[in-house]
């Protein structure tokens, strides 16, 4: 397989294996910081989850930029759209879990769990 056709796959199925990832490393930060924002007030957390909610995002706009156009001689172009664009809707779902996280690291400090 050439490397073009290696980056293609990548990017068209970066907005689902990358915000899993993403979402599953959030969830186990999530256990392990919460004595670190109580210790040092800073919410440690919800900076975490931010970052890893901005991370799932440009994963969504990669997929979509790759459901939007179509390579050539690689495939069937439907398919390939279709994949990019489920991959991009699915780290939609994963960003807005990653935001919802993100709001309840603020809500409640680490000292109140």
């Amino acid at each position: 397989m050439s490397r073009s056709r290696t980056v293609i796959r990548v990017a068209t199925w970066a907005g689902l294996w990358l915000p899993g990832l993403v979402w599953a490393t959030n969830t186990q930060l999530g256990q392990i910081v919460l004595l670190l924002d109580c210790t040092t007030q800073v919410r440690w957390s919800a900076l975490v989850s931010a970052i890893f909610t901005v991370l799932a995002l440009l994963a969504a706009l990669v997929s979509w930029r790759f459901a939007r156009s179509a390579p050539l001689g690689f495939g069937s172009p439907r398919t390939i759209r279709f994949d990019a664009a489920v991959s991009a809707v699915s780290a939609l779902v994963f960003a807005f879990a990653l935001m919802l996280q993100t709001i309840a690291s603020l809500m409640v400090s680490g000292c109140e769990r």
